[in-house]
């Protein structure tokens, strides 16, 4: 199936912003829970050879820096590729486990939880600490042309082509157009489109991809859609990139375009979550479910709206944020 028509990705000055337009995620997850009765999947023995996996997955995490070669990252990848369906199906499919048989829920849930927790090293030492521990190293050791922070720039197919056919890499001029205008769109029926600097800037401007990002200083209170039931008052800590977290305190109100598993262990500290995007079956909705934490998501502009230090009340009862206080 099409879990998503249309995922877009842009920078502005050196903020990241998410868009995505999805399908029927819902029916893909019941469409595999089907089989799941029908036994033609054995997912305990998924489990023992996901586990193996993320182990092997682990050494290569911890490979020390004088063994890197610039192929270490395509091993990366190439993890990457056979571990994402097991990660995706163990989140979104507990939302429509009513698919399944009654006496196979509790079981499917528990499986589902023990895969999640395997899974977040997944994201966290992989995107957080082993990427830009790799580019470090191919920075110094290859580019010297090139900053880490330029490199962060690069797209996927650029990396791997420069690996395996030494294709000459974008420049470091180009890079840091990027930094300040670039458009990344990605769907199921062509290639990954993208552009920088002003051809990126007037296709999202013509698109009006970031109209919510204006006139928002007067905004008293969010309407979003409700994933979470419950009350909670705090202040708000934005976490639009991994490097924001180190920031991160217990009890602050996380708001973020969306999350994904690296964002696990500021979940547990936050006392609710805010997010731009999302829908029932997003990340951040299915996490605030199983911690019971409050959560409002799809607000579109709390990253814009709302500022660190910012006293908030998030009603997940009824999908509202209100502003209380402002810094």
């Amino acid at each position: 199936g099409k879990p998503f028509q249309e995922i877009i990705s842009i920078v502005k000055d050196d903020v990241y912003y998410h868009l995505q337009r999805e399908g029927d995620r819902a029916a893909v997850c019941r469409s595999f829970l089907q089989r799941v009765n029908r036994g033609e999947l054995d997912l305990e023995a998924e489990y023992i050879q996901f586990n193996a996996l993320v182990s092997e997955y682990e050494k290569l995490l911890a490979l020390p820096i004088p063994k890197f070669t610039p192929e270490t990252i395509l091993t990366l990848f190439e993890y990457y590729k056979k571990l994402i369906n097991i990660a995706y199906v163990c989140f979104d499919a507990v939302e429509v486990i009513d698919e399944l048989d009654k006496e196979k829920r509790e079981w499917f849930a528990e499986w589902s939880t023990k895969t999640r927790r395997r899974e977040e090293v997944i994201y966290k030492n992989g995107e957080m600490k082993f990427i830009p521990k790799y580019l470090s190293w191919l920075a110094a050791n290859h580019l010297p042309r090139y900053t880490v922070e330029q490199l962060k720039y690069l797209l996927y197919p650029e990396l791997v082509a420069y690996v395996q056919h030494h294709t000459p890499l974008p420049s470091p001029e180009e890079l840091e157009q990027r930094m300040k205008w670039l458009y990344v769109c990605q769907c199921p029926e062509r290639n990954m489109e993208y552009h920088s600097g002003e051809q990126a800037e007037e296709i999202i401007n013509k698109k009006q991809l970031l109209r919510f990002t204006d006139n928002v200083e007067n905004i008293t209170q969010l309407k979003g859609q409700s994933a979470q039931r419950g009350h909670a008052v705090g202040k708000v800590r934005i976490v639009r990139a991994r490097q924001d977290m180190e920031q991160f305190s217990p009890g602050e109100i996380l708001v973020s375009p969306m999350t994904d598993p690296s964002y696990l262990p500021i979940m547990k500290k936050a006392a609710a979550f805010i997010t731009n995007e999302g829908g029932t079956l997003c990340h951040a909705a299915i996490v605030a479910r199983e911690l019971k934490k409050p959560c409002v998501i799809g607000t579109k502009i709390a990253t814009h709206a709302l500022m660190d230090g910012d006293i908030v009340e998030v009603d997940g009862d009824k999908g509202i944020v209100i502003i209380m206080q402002r810094v």
